[in-house]
């Protein structure tokens, strides 16, 4: 700064604006020389961070690193330590004031690094559990950092007017009421997020519903208030997080992690077409390769009961096999016998209770896949055969009639 004075005095400048120009030069001079410090330390660290030298082990380490761009941080950090040693060159200790000034900047400036720097370790921490999927803490991410920001400004604006912290704490609970109406909305998702967590009840790709939201799709981010859930129309719907633990929602995770789905369909039978086979139907039944061994085996079981209690000639005074029945059975070992049925779950044909529209003859089985496209392929395979080869039971399937149906019948 000095020499900044001599220079000044020797081309003649009034000796009224020299300490003026001096100050005002200097600090210009220091904060070209910060921004050359800043601009180096930033350059320096993506060059390395986007050099063949900058390995690690980890993939998720070096993308979360490179991504928050950390070493750049540490560049503004390492710069601050440059200015610190240089700011007596450029105001000695003989100028107390700018000294103390220029150190109270410094000093400031290094706060601020320290609160960016434990920020992007935050950030950092989360792209590398993000991409394991178990546990969403992107909330819990997000509330720290509003805590250190919070009182990370704090700290900076009471040093800065040269307070202590603790002279604001005491103005916390006046303002606690107003801080709680504010961040209402935070308070609830951080109570919310710790419960999901915890609990385990939603994470990144899970496949949810909550009708009452309009949501039907898989989870793709968890915030600290919300959750985002991509529906299958490529929709995005937002969901408050609190409402996953005040209201009722569907998980999928179960069947997806199961790799299992179930088929739980109706068909609905028109009553009417209900009767006993006859010997000309049963004939006809038994060349289907599915039910030829259960038929041989209950005309034995029937013939026996019949003889033992004496049955006369009439179908109505004993045991009888019914087109429903064997229809149910014929379903029942087409379902045990497609390679895409799981076999450890349980796979049946029931009957429901009657309805106005007909019989519900219900199939539930299991696919062995959770894949959306094979499983509705799977399904339709299914119900396309069945369909197909009721006739040969002479049974008919419910369906309300059309005009053209009222004009045959008239």
């Amino acid at each position: 700064m000095e020499y900044i004075t001599l220079l000044l005095k020797s081309v003649g400048l009034p000796q009224q604006y020299v300490q003026f120009s001096s100050i005002a030069i200097t600090t210009l001079l220091f904060i070209l020389f910060l921004y050359i410090i800043f601009y180096l330390s930033k350059t320096l660290s993506k060059i390395f961070l986007n050099s063949k030298y900058f390995k690690l082990k980890s993939q998720r380490w070096m993308y979360a690193l490179r991504e928050t761009n950390f070493f750049a941080v540490c560049g503004y950090v390492a710069a601050g330590f440059i200015a610190n040693f240089v700011s007596g060159i450029f105001f000695p200790e003989d100028h107390a004031q700018l000294h103390h000034f220029a150190n109270k900047i410094i000093n400031i400036y290094f706060l601020i690094c320290i609160v960016i720097v434990i920020n992007k370790i935050l950030s950092i921490i989360q792209i590398v559990h993000d991409t394991k999927k178990e546990i969403p803490i992107k909330g819990f991410i997000q509330f720290l950092k509003i805590f250190i920001n919070f009182f990370g400004f704090l700290i900076i604006f009471a040093y800065t007017i040269g307070k202590e912290p603790t002279y604001f704490v005491s103005a916390l609970g006046i303002i606690a009421s107003v801080l709680m109406i504010v961040f209402k909305d935070t308070i609830l998702g951080l109570t919310a997020g710790w419960q999901i967590s915890m609990n385990k009840m939603v994470k990144m790709g899970d496949w949810i519903e909550m009708p009452q939201h309009g949501a039907d799709g898989n989870v793709v981010d968890i915030s600290l208030t919300t959750v985002y859930v991509k529906n299958w129309d490529n929709r995005i719907v937002t969901i408050p997080a609190y409402s996953l633990i005040s209201e009722s929602f569907q998980n999928w995770r179960a069947m997806q992690e199961a790799g299992a789905r179930r088929i739980k369909r109706s068909l609905f039978i028109d009553m009417q077409s209900v009767k006993f086979v006859d010997a000309a139907m049963l004939n006809k039944l038994r060349k289907f390769e599915l039910l030829k061994e259960y038929i041989d085996d209950k005309e034995k079981e029937i013939s026996e009961y019949n003889k033992n209690h004496d049955v006369k000639e009439t179908m109505y005074n004993g045991r009888y096999l019914t087109n429903l029945g064997l229809f149910r059975i014929y379903c029942q070992q087409y379902i045990r016998t497609r390679s895409f049925i799981n076999k450890n779950f349980s796979a049946f044909v029931r009957q429901l209770e009657p309805t106005p529209q007909g019989l519900p003859l219900e199939i539930y089985c299991f696919t062995n896949t959770a894949d959306w496209l094979k499983y509705e392929a799977y399904q339709s395979d299914i119900f396309d055969h069945i369909l197909s080869v009721i006739g040969e039971f002479d049974l008919f399937i419910f369906q309300n009639p059309t005009g053209r149906d009222f004009k045959k019948m008239l």
